[in-house]
């Protein structure tokens, strides 16, 4: 929810920067929101704009619970809390099961259950000296933070897998190949595999 409110801030954020660029062109002034103005950050000038997000454009949230519950591998979500990160909170999906559920709902244990990953992009805060390029701390130089672009994976669900056997399973797959390979299943014992 709190990533939705992040992007749609930049969506409208977008919107505004856009509308300053027409505004220009057409000569037609528009009202700045509270909030808005002109500010140094390490030493250079930038235009700060005001944000107001509008409580009626709230799309209703529909849950996916209903989705891991009818999953074969079914799963749960987990809040994690990161103060240093933006955003803060990410919820992460954890399998309820080792094995996968059949359609009498019986666990086989011949497919696990796995989590999916994605790899997102977060904002990591971290402390440092503003307006300095990383050398000694001069006078009258303040410590500060700034914001680091990271990737962190992140779990959204999870999937059956086929259990792996080990080196058995390694040499019932390479037994396969080569007799589709070599013979074409054509003898008696590729066959019966």
């Amino acid at each position: 929810m709190l990533l939705v409110m992040v992007f749609r801030g930049l969506l409208v954020l977008g919107l505004i920067m856009s509308l300053d660029g027409c505004k220009k062109d057409q000569k037609t002034k528009l009202k700045a929101a509270k909030g808005s103005g002109r500010v140094k950050v390490f030493g250079r000038r930038v235009m700060t704009v005001g944000l107001v997000l509008d409580p009626n454009l709230k799309t209703a949230v529909f849950p996916v619970l209903h989705i891991a519950n009818r999953s074969l591998s079914p799963w749960t979500y987990s809040d994690t809390y990161d103060e240093t990160r933006v955003p803060q909170h990410i919820s992460q999906a954890q399998c309820q099961r080792s094995g996968c559920l059949t359609p009498d709902g019986e666990e086989d244990m011949g497919l696990e259950s796995k989590p999916i990953r994605h790899q997102t992009l977060v904002l990591r805060r971290v402390q440092g000296e503003m307006g300095s390029s990383g050398g000694r701390r001069k006078k009258g130089k303040k410590k500060g933070y700034f914001y680091k672009l990271e990737s962190e994976s992140v779990n959204v669900g999870c999937t059956c897998v086929l259990a792996f056997r080990g080196r058995f399973f390694l040499a019932t797959v390479l037994l396969h190949l080569h007799c589709l390979l070599f013979w074409g299943f054509r003898l008696g014992f590729c066959t019966a595999l």
